[in-house]
C-alpha cells in the first residue's frame, strides 16, 4: 500500500443552497450535515453574509483506525445581499443537517396597501 505524505488535512466544500424570496423577506438554507451548531459561525459584512463550520472526523473513542478516508471538512459558502435587507433583522436555526438563515427586509421596501377613503 503506498503511503501518500501530500495528503490534505481538511476538504473545503462550498454547501449546496436554496435561497427563496418571500414579501418580507429571503430565507437562506445551507445543506452541512455533520456540523455541530455551535461551531457554525455566520456574519454579515459589508453586504456579504459568510456562513462556515469545520465538521471534524468522528472517531470512537475505544476504536482501532483501519481507514482513514473522513477527513475534517470545512463548509464556507458567501452571498452578496440585496439592498432590501435588514442586516439587523436576521434569524438562524440549525436542524438535522440543515442551516435556515432568515434574511428579513427593510421595512421601508415591504409593499403596502394604500387604503382609499
Amino acid at each position: 500500500m503506498e503511503n501518500n505524505t501530500s495528503r490534505p488535512t481538511t476538504r473545503r466544500i462550498t454547501p449546496s443552497a436554496d435561497v427563496q424570496e418571500l414579501p418580507q423577506s429571503y430565507v437562506v438554507r445551507l445543506d452541512m450535515p455533520g456540523a455541530d451548531r455551535a461551531n457554525i459561525k455566520a456574519q454579515i459584512n459589508e453586504g456579504v453574509l459568510t456562513v462556515e463550520v469545520t465538521v471534524d472526523a468522528h472517531f470512537e473513542k475505544d476504536a482501532t483506525l483501519l481507514l482513514d478516508d473522513s477527513l475534517p471538512i470545512e463548509y464556507h459558502r458567501r452571498f452578496s445581499l440585496a439592498d432590501d435587507v435588514d442586516q439587523q433583522a436576521v434569524d438562524a436555526a440549525y436542524d438535522l443537517g440543515v442551516l435556515t438563515i432568515t434574511l428579513n427586509k427593510k421595512q421601508h421596501f415591504l409593499p403596502r396597501t394604500i387604503s382609499i377613503q
